[in-house]
Order: structure tokens, then sequence, then C-alpha cells
């Protein structure tokens, strides 16, 4: 459980962390993208009515800096027009703006009227209403506006963008190709505006710029709601395992126990009704064990069930004698008794052995089941509140019956690994080998 924990907890500080650093990477701009669009990577020309039986004449120049148009309306056109004209595209592959979210113009508008409107316009090119040979069909993404003349640049949000209600009619565009479309953008186009009259007209483009994220807000967002969502779904799937696997070994050792205090049932009234108990520490003595220790190892054999033993020693008791006298030494055994008695399972015996050794036989154990009680028993032991201030600490081992070995070997087995404990530095528990 704490090292499922301690999982959750790193997982959750990663994610926290996550979140927090990239949504602030973003506030400060760290996904921002720009493009310029400039006579350095787009082809840029004049177009006007000529083609189109107007009088119209243009000329456009490049200063290095900013495309100049020059215009002169004529007054032959149905439709007047002067415009300048950027190509993108490489083949009718333009460029994907849909990761953009504003363009930024920096035009100059010298005409008649200092709030005359120039249209902006962004042409996409889509098979699914676009021919190669027909340039009006690629869609009219437009934008009108007035720039006036030194107002420096100006930020407009894409959405507000619209497609042209005759271009839409004149192709019979769909209702779901009818909206703005930025995926594919091969043409810009900056024209005068629609209701112009004949007179000499000039566009200067000083800039143009889009604006976009290379992760967006919403996509951001998304992103990491995913990323807790799946760790969520991880930790819940996990643990539901887990708690399955417990509550599945939970339910098999109920049962198993429950059989196994069936039959130790007897045999326990009958040990109650002979202990014989050890007077300085309340636990039973050696002596009141033999005959049920005898009987318990011949039941485990009989019914194959577990048996095993946890010898106990607690460390340097000698230098508590030294330190406390005979009297402070009798009240840490009585202690130690007193916490071995309250700590022990319902089915175990405990036994003062002799001195300061105590052993614990654990009925319908493992080795291993013992082993996690006697690791159990030494961090009680290490954790407790003894009198005097004291600090003490117990040295262990543990063995399980081998069916078919003397009591003095399944004794002397545990006294074995006891020593081992204490060899390797005390307050450990070690487990007999065969």
């Amino acid at each position: 459980m704490d090292k499922l924990r301690r999982r959750v907890r790193v997982a959750a500080y990663f994610l926290l962390t996550f979140s927090l650093l990239t949504f602030l990477l973003h506030y400060v701009g760290g996904f921002d993208k720009e493009l310029s669009i400039n006579a350095r990577n787009a082809a840029y020309v004049s177009i006007d009515d000529s083609a189109q039986d107007g009088n119209s004449q243009s000329s456009i120049d490049f200063d290095g800096e900013s495309i100049a148009l020059n215009c002169e309306i004529g007054a032959k056109g149905k439709w007047p027009f002067c415009e300048i004209s950027l190509a993108l595209d490489d083949n009718f592959h333009g460029l994907d703006l849909s990761s953009y979210h504003s363009i930024g113009i920096d035009v100059d508008y010298y005409s008649l009227n200092d709030d005359e409107r120039l249209r902006i316009y962004l042409r996409n090119f889509d098979p699914e209403y676009s021919t190669e040979d027909d340039p009006v069909s690629y869609k009219f993404n437009a934008i009108e506006y007035a720039p006036g003349v030194g107002n420096g640049m100006k930020v407009i949000p894409l959405k507000s963008y619209q497609v042209l209600s005759w271009w839409i009619a004149d192709y019979e565009v769909p209702i779901e190709n009818a909206g703005p479309q930025f995926d594919n953008i091969v043409q810009i186009e900056i024209a005068t505006g629609s209701y112009i009259k004949p007179a000499n007209y000039a566009i200067r483009l000083n800039r143009l710029v889009f604006y976009g994220h290379w992760l967006s807000e919403a996509t951001l967002l998304r992103l990491n709601i995913l990323m807790w969502g799946f760790a969520a779904i991880y930790f819940l799937i996990n643990e539901r395992r887990r708690l399955a696997e417990q509550v599945s070994e939970m339910v098999a050792k109920s049962e198993y126990l429950k059989q196994a205090n069936q039959h130790l049932y007897q045999e326990s009234l009958a040990f109650k009704e002979l202990a014989y108990t050890d007077n300085l520490t309340g636990t039973q003595n050696r002596h009141a064990v033999d005959c049920w220790l005898r009987d318990i190892v011949d039941f485990s054999q009989r019914n194959c069930h577990a048996l095993s033993m946890v010898y106990i020693d607690i460390d340097f008791f000698k230098k508590i004698n030294d330190s406390l006298g005979h009297h402070g030494g009798d009240e840490v055994l009585k202690e130690f008794g007193r916490v071995l008695n309250l700590r022990s399972r319902k089915t175990d015996v405990v036994v003062r052995w002799g001195g300061e050794e105590f052993i614990i036989f654990c009925p319908a154990t493992n080795l291993r089941g013992a082993k996690e009680f006697a690791e159990m028993v030494r961090m009680i032991v290490e954790s407790y509140q003894w009198a005097n201030g004291l600090y003490i600490t117990c040295s262990v081992g543990v063995t399980e019956y081998i069916p078919g070995e003397d009591i003095e070997d399944f004794i002397q087995r545990a006294d074995s690994a006891l020593y081992k404990a204490k060899k390797q530095g005390r307050n450990r528990v070690e487990e007999a080998t065969v």
C-alpha cells in the first residue's frame, strides 16, 4: 500500500509540474510562432481590371523593404480595381495557415478619402471546389478595413474573415465547404476597396505576418486532461487488481485458518486447563508446553498443517541488568512478556524459554508468515516506549517444522537462526536453513 501511495504521489507531482510548466510556457509565448510574407518568399505582381475590359493601369515596385503599387483607376470597367497579388503556391500546394490565429498587416493606403477601405483576400485552393485553370475558383476568404497612412501594424483575427457570398453563389459551393478555410492558401491579394472612383491610388505593403501557436491552448488543455485521465485509469486498474488479489488471498487464508482453528480448538482448551504460566512475565513456561508441543507436532504432521517457531532474545540484556539492577531487569522482562502476549495471535503460544529468551509457537503458519510476524514483533519492540527512556531491540530466529524431525532439532534450528541474527549485528530476523 505504501509503495502504491508513493507511486501515486510521484505521478501526481510530475503531472502537476508538467501542467503548470506547459501552461506557464504557453502564457509567456513559448508556443507562439510567426510567419512573415514578403517579396523574398512570395512572387508579387500587380493586377488590375484591364484584363476584364477595364482601362485601369497599375505598376508595382519593391524598394528592398516595401512593395509599392501605383494605380490609375479608369472609368471604363464595371468593377474597377487594382491589387498586389502575392503567389504562395508551388504546383498548387500553398501554405497551411490553419494553425495560425491572426494576420498582422502594416499597409499604407493613399486614396481620395482618409477612411477608404482596403480588401485583403486569402485565396484557398481545394479540389472540392477549385480548378487549376480557373483562378477565380480559389476561395475568397475576405476582410475589408480602412488602414489609412502611417498607422502601423493592424492585427486581425482570422476568425473575422468571411467567404464572399457572390463566389459561393457563382460556384454553387455546398454549405459544408462555404466557411472560411486556410489549409492551402496559394495567393494573398491586397486590393482597392469596393466603391472607388476614377483617380490615382497607391498601396504600400510594409509588412505582413501571420501569428499562431505551435500548440494551441485547447490542444494543450486536452493533452493535460488526457494525461491525468490515463494516469487515473492506470492507477485505478492497478489498485482494483491489487485489492482483488488481496481479497482472494484473505478469503483463502480465512478458510484455511477456519479449518485449522476447528482442529486446534479442542487442543487449545486442553492446553489452557493444564497450562503453567511464568510468574514474572505472565507467559507460558517451557515445562507447560512439553505435552502440548508433542501433540501439536503430531497434529500438524497428520493434517499437513504448517507449524513455525519464532525464537526471540533481548539484545544486550546484561547491560540492562547492570544499569538498572536485577529488579529493573525483571521489570523489563515483565513488560517485554506483556508486549509479546498482546501482539501474538489467538492461536499462538508465547513461552518464556529461559532468562531473556522467549519462543512463540505459531500453529497453521508457514515460514513466510512466521517471518512477517517476527519482523512485526521486532519493529514493535524497537519502537516501543520503554520505561526509563530505554532503547531495547531484539534478535529473532525463525524456522518451520520439517515433517519427521525431532522436536529438539526443530528448536535447535530456531536457536541457530537466532545466533545468526546476533552474529550479523542484532536487531534483525533470520530464518533457519534446512
